[in-house]
């Protein structure tokens, strides 16, 4: 099947100058070097959607694929993320399916969404959710993340959901060693997105990929479904 990319209009204010430095006096602004970067970072960011969105594994919900409300959420997740300059990056196992799965963001649930929790540092951007679906992970993680002076960047080692069917019903599982393989590549170009950042691990699977990958770390904390208070108090850290 043709995968659907589907290229949405930008939401996210534009720090564009119209006169004075860094443009001239006709008010060409559009050539700020800054504007140029953010063209090519957005190039990067449709090439990364695309090729997740085409993905196939056994028993893998491709949440992306033919889902532009999904990708136009990423999309807008990481333009704004652009503008934002994060400081910390937070890698996880994999998307939840009350969570990501839902809504394309990592971390992230329809209710977090709906109730406007990721306003505090996306006011300018809007982000869509079809149902209102609930996670405790990701409630417990924007509890920590709106206490930050500026939002991380928030992914996964393995992109999309891995489940397994229980009396009928979708449940969350552990990502296989071939899912993670491919995880990882797509992990790298995430992490060409945003050079230098501080990257912390979230569960034992993120810290033995980047230990795998030689990828160098600032710190390790808890995943909060284990244990919530030990995850605040690992996470009060970074804020």
């Amino acid at each position: 099947m043709e995968r659907k990319v589907i290229k949405v209009k930008r939401t996210v204010e534009r720090n564009i100058l119209e006169k004075g430095e860094g443009a001239s006096s006709n008010g060409d602004g559009w050539l700020h070097q800054e504007v140029f970067v953010e063209e090519i970072f957005d190039q990067k960011v449709w090439g990364i959607i695309g090729e997740m969105s085409e993905k196939v594994f056994p028993s893998v919900n491709n949440f992306y694929k033919d889902s532009s409300l999904r990708q136009s959420n990423l999309e807008k997740y990481f333009n704004a993320l652009f503008w934002k300059r994060p400081s910390y990056m937070f890698i996880g196992e994999a998307p939840g399916v009350h969570g990501c799965a839902l809504t394309g963001i990592p971390f992230t649930s329809e209710r977090v969404i709906r109730d406007g929790i990721t306003n505090h540092h996306f006011n300018g951007t809007r982000f869509m959710a079809e149902g209102h679906s609930y996670e405790g992970s990701a409630s417990y993680f924007w509890q920590m993340i709106n206490r930050m002076p500026k939002p991380p960047v928030l992914w996964n080692v393995f992109p999309l959901h891995p489940y397994k069917m229980v009396n009928g019903e979708m449940k969350n599982r552990a990502p296989k060693e071939a899912e993670k393989a491919w995880g990882q590549e797509i992990l790298l170009k995430v992490l060409g997105l945003f050079p230098s950042i501080h990257i912390i691990t979230v569960g034992n699977h993120a810290r033995t990929t980047c230990e795998k990958l030689k990828i160098k770390t600032s710190g390790h904390i808890i995943h909060p479904a284990h244990h919530v208070n030990e995850f605040r108090e690992q996470f009060r850290i970074f804020l």
